[in-house]
C-alpha cells in the first residue's frame, strides 16, 4: 500500500499476467474439495473412532467446568473385559 499523501498508481498489467503468477482464485473450490474429502474418509472409517483409545465420557471437576464434558483418560483392562470387548 501507498504510504502518506501520494497517489495510486496504476498497473499496467499484462493481459495474461495469471499465467505468471501464483493466484489464489481456486481457494473456495479446494476448501470444498478438502472438506468433501474429509466427510468422505469418516464415513469410510466410520465405527470406529478418529484415532487414540476409546474414552469414556466424563464431566469434568470444579465449579468452573462441571457444566463441560470431556473424553476420560481411557477404560481400564478390567472394565474392557466385562464389556468382552478385548
Amino acid at each position: 500500500m501507498v504510504k502518506g499523501n501520494h497517489m495510486i498508481s496504476n498497473g499496467h498489467f499484462h493481459k495474461y499476467w495469471q499465467r505468471h503468477i501464483r493466484t489464489w482464485f481456486n481457494q473456495p473450490a479446494r476448501k470444498f474439495r478438502r472438506r468433501q474429502n474429509r466427510i468422505k474418509k469418516a464415513k469410510a472409517v466410520f465405527p470406529r473412532p478418529a484415532k487414540g483409545p476409546i474414552r469414556p465420557i466424563v464431566h469434568c471437576p470444579s465449579q468452573r467446568y462441571n457444566t463441560k464434558i470431556r473424553g476420560g483418560r481411557g477404560f481400564t483392562l478390567a472394565e474392557l473385559k466385562v464389556r468382552k470387548t478385548c
